[in-house]
């Protein structure tokens, strides 16, 4: 017998329960740390307003807005409103009928259904509604009580995501939980009844992930708010800070809960007291750079160090024309003689998300590598090449983090099928189409048993031969 899914839990399949209690203990000590206004755009079925509450927010400390019609009409249920305003008109129901939240809940889902009846489970779910109609009315109204029984005094509007995160932007004591679509249209899709229900819906942008996250996270990466946001993305590839992970959900994709305050929020979901401070979004460090012509010899100096984030997009902004930087959770910068000569980002997000009560991989992910510009050298393979040392990994793990990794990965974006620059120092696992940069190369190395000196003269080595056999090349 087909019967009706908890209103509440119709987008709780997007988050699993270690996403959720991760941040039900950040959304707790939010709470505790002064945080007095909980803002869920793309409010779906109000699962994290429902968490919300579950961690110590008022309802009437919530604001939600969606743009679906579904979510108005539970929205209107929940804070008492009318429906009348919605001006809802459905194929084979009254304009009196659709007045009542659970009736017009059930011509949604019906006609929703309706759409798809050439297929055997969609024909039988519409033949289960019309034989026991009464009974999932009956049913939709008893949820929508209890929604009503925990989230009452809560606001609602059908609004526009990006206008209702303009309007608490500046405010220090808001947190907000974003869960956009996952693909372009997805709300459009998954609320479609073929145009057999219509209602008066706000103005709004389709949101298309390809460009909305990083417009989203754009827009509030320097926000006063906190805000967490939910992604579906390639490693390396988010638009906000990753605190959280969920691992290869499909084909080259994981999961990621992630912020515009990595540090706030990490420290919020250990259940931590947080200390605000603002800092510099660009801070150069106080040494020279690498001259352009500058003669590397093996016995030099040659450190790798963690800088902070501020430093690292300083230095890649300062050489890359039209930077857009893919983030890190962990910045570094490469001194040569005491000349800063590139900066590199690892991500360590599986190591982190396991401590959560999720997997744990058994890679470090190389986000993004960046040099000085050199007449002579192919700095950006010493960069990998350095990236790849055993010892310098394992002092960035814990100790269970050191049982488990054993590779170095990256991605390279590139109009050509094989990137030269990782020839003969890791190895391409996967390559895949890509409509905007031609493709999508995936490569991989076990970590190697050596020092940053070894590695400086290997590298030396390697450059040496490659200048020769180019010239050969050219006679």
């Amino acid at each position: 017998m087909v019967k009706f899914q908890n209103p509440g839990a119709f987008f709780l399949g997007t988050l699993v329960p270690d996403e959720q209690k991760f941040l039900k203990t950040l959304i707790v000590n939010a709470v505790r740390n002064g945080y007095t206004k909980f803002v869920e755009p793309c409010a779906g079925a109000f699962a994290m307003s429902h968490l919300a509450v579950q961690s110590g927010f008022k309802p009437s400390q919530i604001e939600a807005s969606d743009v679906s019609m579904f979510t108005s009409i539970m929205g209107y249920a929940i804070t008492g409103q009318s429906l009348e305003e919605l001006q809802l008109k459905a194929t084979g129901f009254t304009d009196e009928e659709l007045l009542d939240p659970a009736i017009a809940l059930y011509a949604w889902k019906y006609l929703n259904m309706a759409r798809k009846a050439g297929k055997d489970y969609f024909y039988n779910y519409i033949v289960d509604m019309e034989q026991r109609r009464d009974e999932h009315v009956r049913s939709l109204r008893e949820q929508i009580e209890r929604a009503k029984s925990l989230l009452a005094g809560m606001s609602y509007r059908p609004l526009d995501m990006w206008k209702h995160v303009n309007e608490v932007i500046d405010d220090p004591h808001a947190l907000v939980i974003a869960n956009p679509p996952t693909y372009l249209a997805g709300f459009e899709k998954y609320y479609d009844t073929g145009g057999n229900m219509t209602w008066h819906e706000p103005e709004y942008s389709m949101f298309d992930p390809t460009t909305g996250l990083k417009e989203f996270m754009d827009l509030l990466k320097n926000a006063r708010c906190l805000v967490m946001c939910y992604e579906e993305n390639a490693p390396g590839q988010t638009a906000g800070e990753p605190v959280f992970a969920r691992y290869n959900v499909r084909n080259g994709i994981n999961t990621y809960l992630t912020t515009n305050r990595p540090d706030e929020a990490v420290t919020l979901a250990k259940g931590k007291k947080i200390s605000r401070r603002s800092e510099k979004d660009l801070l150069p460090l106080d040494c020279p750079m690498l001259p352009i012509d500058f003669e590397i010899k093996e016995n030099m100096d040659i450190q790798v160090c963690q800088i902070k984030i501020e430093s690292a997009r300083y230095y890649r902004k300062l050489w890359t024309h039209n930077f857009i930087g893919s983030k890190a959770s962990l910045n570094f910068a490469i001194f040569i003689d005491r000349k800063i000569a590139g900066v590199f980002g690892l991500d360590k997000t599986a190591f982190i998300m396991g401590a959560f009560g999720g997997s744990i991989s058994d890679y470090v992910f190389l986000v993004y590598g960046m040099t000085v510009k050199h007449s002579v050298y192919r700095l950006n393979r010493l960069v990998t090449m350095l990236a790849q040392n055993r010892h310098f990994i394992m002092e960035l793990c814990t100790d269970l983090e050191q049982e488990k990794v054993r590779m170095l990965k990256t991605v390279q974006m590139t109009k050509y099928p094989e990137a030269k620059e990782m020839r003969g120092i890791m190895k391409l696992i996967r390559r895949e189409k890509d409509t905007k940069f031609g493709y999508r190369l995936t490569y991989a190395s076990e970590l190697k048993d050596r020092t940053e000196k070894d590695t400086l003269a290997e590298w030396l080595r390697r450059e040496t031969k490659w200048r020769t056999e180019r010239a050969k090349v050219k006679r």
